[in-house]
């Protein structure tokens, strides 16, 4: 097994801007992970690669190493699963193809909550929405913003427990690509597929076990040991998975904003020592 060393607290490869549902430029993420002293960061925006280009011309002096990355919704079972991508070529057709497909997607469905919203008494939540955003690629943090804006509810977790999450009514499926695609898609663009923050599923240990399986025989690269507030046992549990599955590691704060995320960026859970992380080959 390869020395890990400091890396696990020097490498960030999960976060967000305000091309998806963080609040911050890719020039103020750049300039807090340099004040964390991290030596590489991975954005992963929502089925966007908007924030790359950004990110990397804020990196002038090369003082960090800027991994390509997304995370991109996908459909399995009744289960909305995030993949996470690293590395692969952002000119890539089939990269291309898949954000355009999801984005679609994520569109119709704003539009169809929007609907569900207007039922409830609220106007033009779509628009209002895309304002909160910046963007037309809205999820249900925005439309939580909303509600919040509306006086509906003290704060967007509230929004989620009244209208937003599965079975409230303002909820709304979408028809996500599935994790084969999505994996598929990645590796044919020379990156490589990451199974993101497991625990965040509240899946059974049976369901989490089928779900590793069919990320596994999908061609799946990784899985995200350490994400956000993920507590020492669950990180020591999501390592023991890895091992067993012969999946490589990963470790992202998730972080979206100061004022939403618990963990600041860079400032995760160290990684368990006894699993192999997938920058070790990196040249970092």
């Amino acid at each position: 097994m390869p020395q890990q060393q400091n890396w696990y607290t020097m490498i960030d490869l999960h976060c967000h801007s305000l091309f998806s549902d963080g609040q911050h430029t890719p020039e103020v993420l750049i300039a807090k992970a340099k004040q964390a002293g991290l030596k590489a960061l991975a954005l992963t925006d929502h089925d966007s690669i908007e924030g790359l280009a950004p990110l990397q011309q804020a990196n002038q002096s090369n003082d960090l190493t800027i991994i390509s990355g997304i995370e991109l919704s996908t459909r399995w079972k009744k289960y909305d699963i995030h993949i996470l991508g690293y590395g692969f070529d952002a000119q890539s057709p089939v990269i291309t193809e898949l954000i355009i497909r999801q984005n679609e997607s994520r569109i119709e469905r704003a539009r169809q909550m929007a609907e569900c919203m207007r039922s409830l008494g609220v106007e033009n939540a779509y628009d209002k929405a895309c304002v909160v955003a910046g963007h037309l690629r809205v999820g249900r943090p925005h439309f939580a913003q909303v509600f919040v804006d509306e006086g509906m509810v003290k704060d967007r977790q509230m929004a989620f427990k009244r209208f937003l999450q599965r079975g409230k009514p303002a909820y709304v499926p979408t028809p996500w690509i599935s994790i084969d695609e999505a994996v598929a898609g990645i590796n044919a663009s020379g990156g490589q597929a990451v199974l993101a923050h497991p625990v965040k599923y509240c899946l059974t240990k049976l369901r989490l076990h089928e779900l590793i399986v069919a990320f596994k025989n999908a061609a799946g690269s990784g899985m995200e040991v350490v994400s956000g507030e993920i507590s020492e046992l669950q990180a020591k549990e999501m390592a023991g998975l890895c091992v067993r599955y012969d999946l490589l590691a990963s470790s992202g704060s998730d972080f979206h904003s100061d004022e939403f995320s618990r963990i600041s960026l860079g400032r995760q859970r160290q990684l368990p020592v006894n699993c192999i992380p997938i920058w070790h080959q990196w040249n970092i």
